[in-house]
């Protein structure tokens, strides 16, 4: 028989050697998901369980102590249920196997320590805690414990005088190898989570539209992410490690501007690879290690060389305004401190024509006020209490600094800029910007016709394609909200080409606008939205109309176009025709989709134009028996 020491020594070894080859095998698993981790871990320990039996110290026959305790406690309360049962079902079929008289007793021990660290477990997870280092001397406490307890229902001889310092060692070393074990998973996971926010971070960083990297104290770059080296001219990130940023025009890591500056920012000029010029918003921080000493710098950059441009282009325009008022012949006048009018130019009296009478000087500013009101030259409101309110604000407003724009009865927009003097003098400069008015209100006219000329198709007036495919998604929402019907139908002219062909393009676009507007005649609700949905194709979007109003609406308008009686050579009907496809979704169903609606009312549109043109078509699949009112019609 072995010494029961080397027994002990080799279980130690064993627990060790499992451990060890888990965080090689970690890696394998986890391309499978954490339920393959769970289950694999707790194999593993399973395995190592019964690799500890294998080297048992055996007291009487039947009777074995060994460190399969640690394994299974392991699996549990690291691995969770899945990996408890991992381990602990082949652990007990083969204790079952090996049988002996404390065979009862070890397999109720390792259920309870299986079922404790579970336990444990659970418990971290329903708090949303991690587990710690400490942990790991509780879980061998809890495992210790639980193995000594249950040593009172194994059969020993209590005669036997060397089972207490076994049973004492292998307690110890029980508790040493959870506790280090724990330790070294616990470590492990630290490992694998920085090494995972590591990644996220590298990916982040890559993933940044804007310049990042970090550069050791000579100016070396150590870190640089793709935005770094398109900004910089060069193939790749690596291919800027180890070299000096000098190299490519980057300024040198600056010291802080202020001592215990941990960030600074400042601009400065880079150099490309082509000759020209781009500007940088640097932002730089200090990178200190544990001691606190400057190790490198993170930089980033951002580049601003469009907002520069745009800053001189602002000051440009800057200089020319200032140059172009200094130009300007503008009304001026001077009050005192009381409101009285000490000087004005002719042009500030022109500019008011209805108190021009008034604005003399030695007229104080209430009295010319009170005849702006009266002669209605300016609207300050009916009553006297909105008269008297509007002079005591004007009044007041000669002793600060104030701009306002007054609009005139005659449409002439004014601005008045008052400014005062330490003195008590005010001086009064109004500015006639009708013009500028005018040309503002232009602005939002041309800029509202761009956005109608934006969704509208310029030949036929509709909703042009891509406004189109807004208002449909739009349209799809509403219906799935409302569980309402909602139908589309896809109409070409027949032999559109050919009969542009015959009769040229001015005529093919005279034949657009004749079916448009037959469009615009028959779908006349404000919901119903018609467009053109590309050259000679146009969709009409029906919402709340189910697919037999929907072939009752297309019907009437190819009767309505035939009655137009477009000629048409090169048809075999003699006149202008359209194919029409028409799809449908009824109220309660969810599965709803722009792309699939048109692409039914499409299928449908080729199955009319297949059937001989001049007709309406659905899209059949759609019904399982198809209504005679909704079968093709000619």
């Amino acid at each position: 028989m072995e010494s029961p020491w080397y027994s002990l020594m080799t279980n130690v070894s064993v627990v060790a050697f499992v451990v060890s080859v888990w965080t090689q095998l970690r890696d394998v698993f986890e391309r499978f998901g954490p339920r393959a981790v769970e289950a694999g871990f707790g194999a593993v320990m399973g395995l190592g369980a019964i690799a500890t039996m294998l080297f048992p110290v055996q007291f009487a026959p039947g009777i074995f102590f060994d460190l399969r305790a640690c394994l299974l406690a392991l699996a549990a309360f690291f691995g969770g249920p899945i990996a408890a049962l991992a381990a602990l079902i082949p652990a007990i079929a083969y204790r079952l196997w090996i049988g002996g008289a404390g065979a009862p007793a070890g397999m109720v021990s390792m259920t309870l320590i299986t079922l404790a660290a579970s336990f444990g477990h659970l418990a971290l997870r329903r708090h949303g805690l991690r587990i710690a280092r400490w942990h790991s001397p509780a879980l061998a406490f809890a495992t210790c414990a639980i193995g000594l307890l249950t040593i009172a229902f194994v059969p020993i001889d209590p005669g036997a005088s060397d089972w207490v310092p076994l049973m004492a060692a292998r307690t110890v070393l029980l508790f040493l190898a959870v506790m280090l074990s724990g330790l070294a998973l616990t470590h492990d996971e630290e490992l694998r989570t920085a090494r995972r926010e590591n990644q996220i971070y590298r990916q982040v960083i890559d993933e940044l539209p804007d310049s990042i990297s970090v550069r050791d104290p000579e100016g070396r770059f150590v870190i640089a992410n793709p935005a770094t080296a398109t900004l910089l001219g060069v193939s790749s990130p690596k291919a800027l490690i180890g070299r000096p940023g000098a190299e490519l025009g980057i300024a040198h890591p600056a010291s802080p501007p202020h001592p215990g500056d941990t960030h600074w920012t400042f601009q400065q000029a880079v150099k490309r690879p082509d000759g020209s010029t781009s500007w940088l918003q640097t932002l730089e921080v200090q990178l200190n290690d544990q001691s606190g000493r400057p190790e490198g710098l993170i930089t980033h950059n951002r580049d601003i060389t469009d907002q520069k441009h745009l800053e001189l282009e602002l000051d440009e325009r800057q200089r020319v305004l200032a140059f172009a008022m200094a130009q300007m012949t503008d009304g001026v006048a001077m009050f005192d401190h009381s409101g009285k009018l000490l000087f004005c130019n002719a042009r500030y009296q022109k500019l008011f024509p209805l108190t021009s009478d008034v604005r003399v000087p030695g007229a104080n500013i209430r009295d010319i006020l009170t005849a702006a009101a009266e002669r209605r030259e300016q609207q300050v409101g009916s009553s006297p209490a909105d008269v008297a309110e509007w002079i005591d604000e004007i009044t007041e407003s000669l002793h600060h600094d104030a701009e306002e724009e007054v609009h005139l009865f005659d449409g002439t927009w004014l601005r008045v800029s008052t400014r005062p003097s330490p003195d008590g003098v005010s001086m009064v400069v109004v500015s006639d910007i009708t013009r500028l008015k005018r040309t503002e209100l232009e602005l939002l006219n041309v800029a509202e016709r761009l956005r109608e000329e934006a969704t509208t198709d310029a030949l036929t007036g509709l909703v042009n394609r891509r406004a189109l495919d807004q208002r449909l998604e739009i349209e799809i929402a509403r219906s799935l909200r409302s569980d309402t019907a909602l139908s589309v139908i896809l109409l070409d002219i027949d032999h559109f080409k050919a009969y542009n062909d015959t009769y040229g393009h001015l005529a093919g676009d005279a034949c657009l606008k004749a079916v448009s507007q037959c469009l615009g005649q028959v779908f006349r609700r404000p919901a119903d939205l018609i467009a053109r949905y590309g050259g000679e194709e146009f969709l009409v979007v029906l919402p709340e109309v189910d697919a037999e109003t929907a072939y009752r609406l297309a019907n009437d308008y190819r009767e309505l176009l035939a009655a137009l009686a477009l000629p048409h050579q090169a048809s075999e009907f003699g006149r202008v025709t359209v194919s029409l496809g028409i799809a449908a979704y009824a109220p309660g169903q969810t599965d709803r989709s722009a792309i699939d609606l048109v692409g039914r009312a499409d299928e449908a549109l080729y199955a009319a134009k297949s059937g001989g043109r001049d007709q309406v078509s659905g899209w059949r699949r759609r019904f399982d028996v198809v209504p005679r009112s909704l079968r093709v019609v000619h």
